[in-house]
This record gives C-alpha cells, structure tokens and sequence, in this order.
C-alpha cells in the first residue's frame, strides 16, 4: 500500500529532528550513568532507574511517532534502492553495504516497536481503563513498554537518516533525467532550425523556343 504522499513528505522531514532527539537520549544517559553508580558499577539508589526512565521514554516519544506509516515509508526505501542501485557497470558496493544493512536494522526497529506499542494499547484498552488502580498500572504498563522499545528507537535514531539520504538521491537522479531529456530536445530543436533547407532537382523538359545566337540558321531559299 502506498504512503499519501503529504503524510511522507511529512514523516522524512521529521527524520532529522527525531534522531537527533533519540541519540541526545543515548548521550546524555552516558554522560550521567557512571555518576549514578559505585565503583563496582551498581546502582547507588533508585535515582538510577528513575534517570534511566527517563531516558527510556525521551527515546519513545521520538520513535513513536513513526510507527503508524513506518512500514510503507520502509517499502518506498526499498523501491528507491533497488532503482538507484541498478548500475552493474560502476556498483558503489560501500554506499550498497551500508544502506543494505540500515534498511534491514530499520525493518527490525519499526517491527519491534509497532510489537510493543500494540501490547501496551491491548493492556490499554482491555485492562487498565476499567481497572480501579488503573492510573498506576498505566503508568507501570509506559514504563515497561518504553524500557523494552528503547533498543528499536535507539536503531531507528542510529539509522532513519537512510531514508532521507535515499530520497534526496533519488529526486536527485529524476532531476538530471529531466535535465538531460530538456537538453535532448532543445538540440534537436536548435538542429531543425538551422539546418539548410532541401532543394529538389528539377529536370528540365525539352525547349520550344528558337535558338538564339550564332544557333540561329537561316533556311536556303
């Protein structure tokens, strides 16, 4: 099923803003953990989790938002890749390794992540709303879903800027392709104008007039 094209357009700009947010998420969790451990690396208080809840949901809350369309904005990827790759004379086998394995850590990252989201929406809907301690466990329910979607959002952080990268290529090569056909038919356009035009030979039909000149003769009386 393909993505409206407003709703892509969309999601790609988002892209760089996101990843940025996700890996900050990363950054400043390791700019903060050692601090929050002793010398054996273990937890000194809860003010470990509580920051690495934190952290869990910052990731969230910049992945989340891809999830809906992440499979169709997947699959135009993929059609573009296969399009711009498709030069078996000069394969730039770097550039085809390295998207290669960003789609593919890409697909585990939106899988993933549509899997949690779907579980805390059924617990969601079919527990908590009615349930009398429902607030608490909502909460509890976030925590969990954030901590086990941290590994997908901090891979759709680490890798979404492949699918930008592809698009801007891909309008790129259009462009040229455009570029060319518009050279090709102002040349051939430049060629019909100022090409000399065709003359037909004509034959000459036999000559009725009389001869003029020293031709001339006169008849014997």
């Amino acid at each position: 099923m393909s993505l409206d094209p407003t709703i892509r357009e969309s999601l790609l700009a988002a892209i760089p803003e996101a990843t940025a947010r996700g890996r900050k998420a990363l950054e400043d969790w390791d700019a903060v953990s050692d601090s929050l451990c002793d010398a054996n690396h273990e937890p000194l208080d809860e003010r470990y989790d509580t920051r690495q809840h934190q952290r869990d949901a910052e990731a969230w809350a910049a992945f989340e938002p891809f999830l809906d369309h992440g499979p169709e904005l997947l699959a135009q990827a993929e059609m573009d890749f296969h399009a711009l790759h498709q030069d078996y004379e000069n394969p730039d086998f770097e550039t085809i390794r390295r998207r290669r394995s960003q789609l593919t850590a890409l697909h585990h990252a939106v899988e993933g992540g549509r899997r949690e989201r779907d579980t805390w929406q059924y617990a969601d809907e079919m527990i908590l709303r009615d349930h009398p301690r429902g607030p608490e466990f909502r909460h509890r329910a976030e925590i969990l879903r954030n901590a086990e979607g941290w590994h997908y959002a901090l891979s759709f952080a680490y890798n979404a800027d492949v699918l930008v990268e592809i698009d801007q290529a891909t309008r790129a090569r259009a462009g040229a392709g455009r570029g060319r056909t518009a050279q090709a038919e102002a040349a051939r356009a430049r060629s019909t104008t100022t090409a000399a035009p065709t003359v037909s030979p004509t034959t000459p039909g036999p000559s009725t007039s009389a001869p003029s000149g020293p031709e001339r003769r006169h008849r014997p009386r």
